[in-house]
C-alpha cells in the first residue's frame, strides 16, 4: 500500500512542500516513485515523518536528525541526552535574557550588558599574594605574562580574587592560551577550560571605586541573576587602568 504525497500529507499533517524539503535534505525519502515519477510513501513512514518534524520543531539541526535516524539504540540515547543538555542551557540563557530585559531602566543609559562567549576559552592562571591596595595585582601583570612568553593568544589579562585578609589579597592572574598549551610544573600555575558562557558585564570599572562591591550586589538583586561561578576582572592589556567585571550567569 502506498500513499501519494497528497494522501501522505493528510495522514501526517505536514504540507507537501515540507515533505519535499525533507526529501531534498535526505531525511524522509519516498519509499518509491510511481510510474508518473510522483513520490509515494508507505504507512510505516507516517510516524517517522511526524517524529522528524517534531524534532525540527524542537530546533534540532537537520544533520543531527539524520544522524539520529541512522543511529542504533545506544547512540540514540546518547544523542537524546546531549540534546536535552543543550536545550537546558538554551533555556537558562533565555531566562537570563528575560531577567536582563526586565531589569533595564529606560531612563538609565549606563546599564549592565550581556556578553556571550560563543566558544570556550583556555585560561592559564598564576597565583599571587599582594598588599591590600587598589590594583593589587597590576604590578605583577608583566611578570606573569613573561612567564608564558609566546604562548599567550590575546592581550586580555584576567584577575580572579580568591581571598582577602586584613592586609593581604590572594588571587590569580590569567591569560588566554591555545589548546596546545601545556602547564609548567608548578603548584602556582593551573590551566582552566571555561566553556561557552553567558556573562553579565559591568564595563569600565576602576579598582579605586569604593562602591564597586555595592554595585555588584545591586546588580544581582536588581536583575535577579544567580552567579554560576566566580567573578572575573578582564583588563584590555597589561597597561590598562580599568577593567570589565564579568559575572557568569549561564555556563
Amino acid at each position: 500500500m502506498h500513499f501519494t504525497i497528497q494522501e501522505f500529507s493528510l495522514r501526517t499533517g505536514l504540507p507537501p512542500s515540507k515533505l519535499r524539503y525533507y526529501d531534498k535534505k535526505g531525511l524522509l525519502e519516498p519509499s518509491t516513485r510511481l510510474e508518473n515519477g510522483y513520490r509515494a510513501y508507505t504507512p510505516d513512514q507516517v510516524h517517522l515523518a511526524k517524529l522528524i518534524d517534531s524534532l525540527r520543531q524542537a530546533d534540532i539541526a537537520i544533520k543531527d536528525i539524520k544522524r539520529y535516524c541512522d543511529a542504533n539504540e545506544l547512540e540514540k540515547k546518547t544523542m537524546l541526552e546531549q540534546w536535552k543538555n543543550d536545550l537546558d542551557r538554551r533555556m537558562e540563557a533565555i531566562i537570563a535574557a528575560r531577567k536582563y530585559v526586565g531589569g533595564i531602566k529606560a531612563e538609565n543609559t549606563h546599564t549592565l550588558l550581556l556578553s556571550k562567549w560563543e566558544k570556550g576559552k583556555n585560561l592559564v592562571w598564576q597565583k599571587f599574594e599582594a598588599e591590600r591596595i587598589p590594583h593589587p595585582f597590576k604590578q605583577y601583570f608583566s611578570i606573569a605574562k613573561e612567564r608564558f612568553s609566546g604562548q599567550v593568544v590575546s592581550e586580555f589579562v584576567y584577575v580572579r580574587t580568591e581571598a582577602i585578609t586584613s592586609n593581604k589579597i590572594i588571587g590569580e592572574i590569567g591569560f588566554e592560551v591555545d589548546t596546545n598549551f601545556s602547564t609548567v610544573d608548578s603548584e602556582n600555575i593551573r590551566l582552566e577550560r571555561i566553556p561557552p558562557s553567558l556573562f553579565a558585564v559591568l564595563e569600565n570599572c576602576r579598582a579605586d571605586d569604593a562602591f564597586l562591591c555595592f554595585s555588584y550586589i545591586q546588580v544581582v538583586i536588581r536583575y535577579g541573576f544567580e552567579p554560576a561561578d566566580n567573578k572575573l576582572e578582564r583588563y584590555r592589556n597589561i597597561a590598562a587602568e580599568s577593567y570589565d567585571y564579568f559575572i557568569p550567569i549561564v555556563k
